[in-house]
């Protein structure tokens, strides 16, 4: 049996989009989805869960990650391993406050493994923070 993970974001500059896509490369069992794209009624296929989101205004969550987090808190996704990503600025007092809100969520509902915030687009000194994130992540 293969291990199943599905990697779920949603980005409006692309900072999210191609932090995603690097995490996607590291783990190539993964699937990537966009938040729009993604039915949670196939949740239960999968063994982890990983999310990715940006901040939007002083660290709230945008309104189309919002959803998917309202979505997200209703089902029984205990059995799931899941992490959290996302891309800020440090420039607010509540800098990638969107990945704490699902950071939250997630402890208290799932097998919470691990979480990272990164500075706008990631650059090549994130790669080693990356690849530790993603290990936790390998069968």
């Amino acid at each position: 049996m293969s291990y199943k993970i599905a990697i779920v974001y949603h980005s409006a500059g692309g900072n999210t989009k191609a932090l995603a896509e690097a995490l996607a490369s590291l783990l190539p069992e993964a699937e990537l989805f966009r938040t729009s794209e993604f039915d949670t009624g196939i949740l239960p296929e999968y063994d982890a869960l990983i999310i990715g989101t940006y901040t939007w205004g002083n660290g709230e969550l945008p309104a189309k990650t919002a959803a998917f987090y309202a979505e997200l808190e209703q089902l029984p996704i205990s059995h799931l391993k899941t992490g959290v990503f996302g891309t800020g600025e440090t420039n607010y007092s509540h800098f990638c406050g969107a990945v704490d809100h699902f950071r939250d969520m997630l402890f208290a509902k799932s097998q919470l493994l691990v979480t990272l915030k990164i500075e706008q687009m990631y650059q090549e000194s994130d790669l080693p923070r990356l690849q530790k994130f993603a290990s936790l992540f390998k069968n």
